[in-house]
C-alpha cells in the first residue's frame, strides 16, 4: 500500500484539479445514482444523488475522491435503498472496450506474475504457476498497443450500431482513464429497451453462439452455399465482406491460415480470382479440393475464424446490468491520474489518450519506484525502474504514485503550496475561470 503522504499528495492534486475545472457531463444528472472510491477501491459508497451539476461539483471538490461513477439508469428517487425504491424510469446503454479483454502480444512485454506460493515469476498473463500450480498475482500495465486494440474495436462497434441498427443519435465516446474507452448510447429509443433485448442485443455484437447454417452457408452436393450477396444483411453480409475484401487484395496466405489449407492451394484458386467472386454474388463458395470432407473443413474453419475476427470483445456485465455504475465522464481516474476524457466521436481515429488525457505538468519531482515496466506517457518513454529513486515529470510520477508502484521521496519537499500548472487542454486561467468538460 503507498505511503500515506503519497496518498496526501495525488488527494491535494485531484483536488487542485477539481477546482479549476467545472465537470458537467452527466446529462439528466438529478435522476443519476452516484458512487464513489478512494486510492486502490473503485467503489467503496454508493447511492448518492445530485440535483445539480453545480451541487456535484462542490462534492469534487470537498470530498475529492480517487474515483467517482454514475448510473447509465434513470430514477425516480436515485438515493434510496434497496435498489427497487429508486423507481427505474430507463436507461442509457453502456459499452466497454478494455485491454484486459484482449489478447494482445504487447502484453508479453509489460504485464507480469509471480506465484504467491513458490514466489516464481514471469511475463505475460498466468493465472496459475507452471511449477507449483497455485494462484498467482498479476500485474497489468497498458501502451499504445492495447489501447489501439481497443480503440479498433470501439470504431468496430460505432459501425455495427450504425450500419446494422441505424442508431446514429445520442452517442457520446470517452478515453475510460485507464485501459479503454466507453460508449454511451443515450437516445430514447435505446433508452426504453428492455433487459432482453439488451442481452439479444450483446448477444449479437459478440456473435453469441452464432449458427453459420441459419445465416446461409450450407454446405450441400460438395459445395459451400452462401447467402447471395444483394440480400445479405447482419452477420452473413459482415463475413461475405471479409471474406471478399480478402479476395480481392489476394491475401492467399491469411486465407490459408484461417480455412487451415495450403497457402499454393489458395494462390492458384485465386488465379481465377474474377470466377470466384462471381460465384459469391450467385450464392456459393469456390471449393478447395476435391476431396469433399477436406472442403467442408476448410470453410465451416475459415468462417470461424471470419467470424471470430468481426465480432467484438466488450464488457458484458457493464453492457446489460441496469444497476451496474461507471466512471463519469471527464473525472480523475485515481489508478492512473489521467482523466475519462469525453471526446467527438469523429476524433476517436486521430485520440491519442496517453497524451491528451494528461493534465498534470511536466515540474520534476522526485519519488522512490518500487517496480515498473519500461512505459510511454506524453510522448516520451521511462523505465524500466526497480527498487530506486528518480527524477520524472509531475505526470508521470502522478501515474506510478496512482498505479501504486511508486512512492513520493523522502528527499522531495514543496514550497507554500503544490504545483498548479495543469495542461492548457483543460485550463488556461486556473483560479480564474472555470472551463466547463
Amino acid at each position: 500500500m503507498a505511503e500515506q503522504k503519497t496518498i496526501d499528495f495525488l488527494r491535494k492534486k485531484f483536488s487542485s484539479f477539481y477546482r479549476e475545472n467545472f465537470i458537467d457531463s452527466v446529462p439528466e444528472i438529478e435522476r443519476r445514482e452516484f458512487g464513489y472510491g478512494e486510492y486502490g477501491k473503485k467503489i467503496i459508497a454508493r447511492h448518492y444523488s445530485f440535483g445539480s451539476a453545480k451541487e456535484f461539483n462542490s462534492f469534487l471538490r470537498e470530498k475529492t475522491p480517487f474515483y467517482v461513477s454514475y448510473s447509465p439508469a434513470f430514477y425516480d428517487f436515485p438515493d434510496k435503498r434497496p435498489m427497487e425504491r429508486k423507481k427505474y424510469l430507463k436507461s442509457d446503454i453502456i459499452y466497454e472496450f478494455d485491454a484486459d479483454d484482449l489478447k494482445t502480444e504487447c502484453k508479453q512485454k509489460h504485464d507480469s506474475w509471480k506465484c504467491r506460493e513458490c514466489k516464481a515469476e514471469g511475463k505475460g498473463l498466468v493465472e496459475r504457476c507452471p511449477s507449483c500450480g497455485s494462484a498467482t498475482e498479476t500485474t497489468e500495465w497498458v501502451c499504445d498497443e492495447c489501447l489501439e486494440a481497443t480503440k479498433k474495436q470501439t470504431l468496430k462497434l460505432i459501425n455495427f450500431l450504425e450500419n446494422d441498427f441505424n442508431f446514429t443519435e445520442g452517442i457520446s465516446v470517452n478515453f475510460s482513464g485507464g485501459k479503454g474507452y466507453h460508449l454511451h448510447l443515450r437516445s430514447e429509443k435505446i433508452q426504453g429497451l428492455n433487459a432482453n433485448a439488451r442481452i439479444e442485443l450483446v448477444d449479437f455484437l459478440t456473435a453469441q453462439e452464432i449458427d453459420l447454417e441459419q445465416l446461409g452457408f450450407v454446405y450441400s452436393n460438395k459445395k459451400m452455399l452462401c447467402p447471395m450477396e444483394s440480400t445479405a444483411f447482419g452477420w452473413s453480409k459482415k463475413i461475405l465482406f471479409s471474406l471478399k475484401n480478402m479476395i480481392e487484395k489476394d491475401e492467399a496466405e491469411k486465407i490459408a491460415a484461417l480455412g487451415n489449407a495450403r497457402v499454393s492451394t489458395i494462390k492458384k484458386i485465386l488465379e481465377k480470382k474474377e470466377l470466384v467472386l462471381k460465384g459469391m454474388q450467385n450464392g456459393f463458395l469456390f471449393p478447395v479440393t476435391r476431396a469433399d470432407d477436406s472442403s467442408k473443413n476448410f470453410w465451416e474453419s475459415l468462417l470461424s475464424n471470419l467470424v471470430e475476427k468481426e465480432k467484438l470483445f466488450l464488457d458484458r456485465q457493464t453492457s446489460v446490468d441496469l444497476a451496474k455504475i461507471i466512471r463519469v465522464p471527464n473525472t480523475i481516474h485515481g489508478s492512473t491520474g489521467l482523466t475519462a476524457t469525453e471526446f467527438e466521436r469523429e476524433k476517436l481515429m486521430k485520440f491519442n489518450p496517453l497524451k491528451e488525457s494528461i493534465i498534470f505538468s511536466t515540474n520534476p519531482l522526485k519519488v522512490f519506484v518500487r517496480t515498473a515496466p519500461k512505459f510511454s506517457l506524453g510522448g516520451e518513454n521511462f523505465g524500466p525502474f526497480e527498487e530506486q529513486e528518480t527524477d520524472l515529470p509531475e505526470f508521470a510520477a502522478i501515474y506510478l504514485m496512482a498505479r501504486n508502484s511508486a512512492n513520493l521521496s523522502e528527499k522531495q519537499t514543496f514550497g507554500k503550496s503544490l504545483s498548479k500548472k495543469f495542461s492548457p487542454a483543460f485550463s488556461e486561467k486556473a483560479g480564474i475561470e472555470q472551463k466547463r468538460i
